[in-house]
């Protein structure tokens, strides 16, 4: 897994006025917190920050500080401003080698399943799981391979440790949580077949009877 380093800040200032001023330089309060450990209140660069919100991928993050120490860490939650556009506030948990974790992975599924060749719908429910693990074998991804799924089938989180049981992690959750599923085509799809079918029919008769029509005229 990869590592992204941010350049981070220790601060004091907790009132509303001092934080709005930090986002206001294109900065981003957060908090890094460790069981046990009183929490420490810093700032980072929303700029820096974006490239580890907006990614595909799981990463563990290097919080360097202008001091020279650096802390291993995970982004557990981040909170956006109404409109989504910028990053108001975010949290970090310490991470230790020999220390399980609990931590979100994305989900990526490979291959066009059996029943969507034959009409069905892929609906993915789970782009995350959560997992348990030691920081160091935090999986960038979870791939799944859907090519033999057929219609009416449902992958749960029960099937998804059975097939990783050799892993180094275990998926969280009831085991009867589904995570994709290939699902019949809707009613409203086959309507929308018969509707245009339907539609297409009038306007041959209408051509047919503007024919009939033009040899009247002639006559």
């Amino acid at each position: 897994m990869q590592t992204i380093v941010l350049e981070a800040e220790k601060r004091d200032t907790q009132t509303k006025g001092a934080l709005k001023a930090l986002r206001r330089k294109g900065f981003v309060p957060a908090v890094l917190y460790h069981k046990g450990e009183p929490s420490l209140s810093l700032a980072v660069k929303e700029s820096s920050l974006r490239k580890l919100v907006y990614t595909t991928e799981s990463h563990l993050v290097c919080l360097k500080f202008s001091d020279g120490t650096e802390k291993q860490a995970v982004m557990k939650s981040r909170q956006f401003d109404h409109l989504g556009e910028h990053i108001l506030h975010a949290d970090f948990q310490l991470i230790k080698a020999d220390e399980t974790i609990e931590t979100e992975v994305p989900t990526l599924f490979k291959g066009t399943p059996a029943g969507a060749i034959k009409g069905g719908r892929v609906q993915v429910l789970m782009h995350k799981l959560r997992i348990r693990t030691l920081p160091g074998d935090i999986p960038e991804h979870i791939e799944f391979d859907i090519s033999n799924m057929d219609i009416g089938n449902t992958l749960h989180i029960k099937d998804a440790n059975e097939m990783f049981a050799s892993a180094k992690w275990k998926i969280l959750g009831d085991p009867s949580i589904s995570i994709v599923s290939v699902v019949p085509p809707t009613k409203a799809t086959a309507s929308e077949v018969a509707e245009t079918a339907a539609a297409a029919e009038p306007e041959v008769i209408a051509k047919g009877k503007e024919k009939s029509a033009e040899k009247t005229e002639k006559k």
